[in-house]
């Protein structure tokens, strides 16, 4: 769950998030721009700010932001709250009220006052938690691995019984033959022998010991594994487990692309659609927009990254200033132009070529 929660997290904390306009073009000088792309906050940077939103909305299925605004109703400042201690509560005339308990007291807010980003959801008020949801699933890979620590604490070595024959213990023998085996069940003890006195017998003395194995759980744990993944909709091989019975992706560009298209595109859509509900003004809906860049995920791969730009760039996609742009480098003069390659054309600009130069 840990490792789940913090790919995610981390991962759409390192993704730019750019307000733009109608053209297309980054708004910097909206006063929203800085807000969710450098600093939502005083006390934290953009990439913590969306890390800890994503993360709370992994672990409990919603995230809230407290909605700072000035005098004339412009967003100043957006300050992310505990989702574990904030209840969401539909009035007798329908408005939705937020009610926020911190150190005994409780605060309520109006619906404009909170950035909500709500998970998969039923109903549009809350969103649903995959801990509370799968918490069978997380409890039997909690029990696993106690299960697997018990053993390995006593050594792994199973219980079992004492035979005495037909003779019987006086109480007295009986503490000192449990304060005994309390001694030797010590994992600092294992392997050590113990002398068993008046004709004692270990019962079923050939199971005595459990098959390492058998002992570690490994293919309870292994399926629990992927369990968690499935609940948070990320492959296995990204958190560390390279199960060779895996058929997740042959490579690991396919993989990348199956985590950015099914576990993580809902996500940024949701938060997008969201901003754009609660943060923007009315009159502001339709001229700009909110959009994760989600090509930062190519920054680590160079020739994904080139091949990337050269196709934009010769198609027409995309300028020279706006590569660099994403490159983080400066404009340069003539980079606006958007060029395409001159060897492709129409059929039909073939023909009249091939026409005007018969005989």
């Amino acid at each position: 769950v840990w490792a789940c929660v913090r790919l995610r997290a981390e991962t759409i904390s390192t993704l730019p998030l750019h307000l733009r306009d109608e053209h297309g073009k980054i708004a910097k000088d909206h006063p929203l721009y800085s807000l969710l792309h450098d600093t939502p906050n005083a006390d934290m940077c953009a990439a913590e700010f969306w890390q800890a939103i994503t993360a709370m909305q992994d672990l409990w299925g919603n995230a809230y932001a407290l909605i700072h605004r000035n005098v004339t109703g412009g967003v100043v400042a957006i300050e992310p709250l505990d989702s574990e201690v904030m209840t969401v509560v539909r009035t007798g005339s329908g408005a939705i009220v937020y009610r926020y308990t911190k150190n005994s007291k409780t605060t309520e807010y109006p619906e404009s006052d909170i950035l909500h980003f709500r998970g998969f959801t039923l109903d549009g008020l809350v969103g649903l938690s995959p801990i509370s949801y799968f918490a069978e699933t997380i409890g039997g890979q909690v029990a696993a691995n106690k299960a697997a620590q018990t053993e390995f604490k006593n050594g792994m070595k199973a219980g079992g019984f004492l035979k005495t024959g037909e003779r019987i213990l006086q109480p007295e023998q009986r503490e000192r033959m449990r304060s005994e085996l309390a001694r030797y069940g010590q994992a600092e003890n294992a392997g050590k022998i113990m002398i068993l006195e008046a004709g004692m017998d270990i019962a079923g003395s050939s199971n005595f010991r459990i098959n390492p194995t058998d002992a570690q759980l490994l293919e309870s744990r292994y399926f629990g594994i992927e369990e968690v993944c499935r609940a948070f909709a990320v492959p296995p091989p990204l958190i560390g487990h390279t199960d060779k019975a895996s058929s997740w992706a042959s490579s690991f560009d396919a993989l990348n692309m199956g985590f950015l298209t099914y576990g993580m595109r809902p996500v940024l859509v949701r938060y997008e659609q969201t901003i754009t509900r609660k943060l923007l003004k009315p009159a502001e809906r339709g001229k700009y927009r909110p959009k994760f860049s989600v090509e930062g995920l190519l920054r680590t791969d160079t020739a994904a990254r080139g091949m990337y730009y050269n196709q934009m760039l010769q198609n027409g996609v995309l300028s020279r200033n706006e590569v660099r742009e994403l490159e983080d480098r400066e404009h340069v003069e003539g980079g606006d132009v958007l060029t395409v390659q001159v060897n492709m054309t129409t059929l039909e600009q073939v023909g009249k070529k091939h026409e005007n130069q018969t005989p």
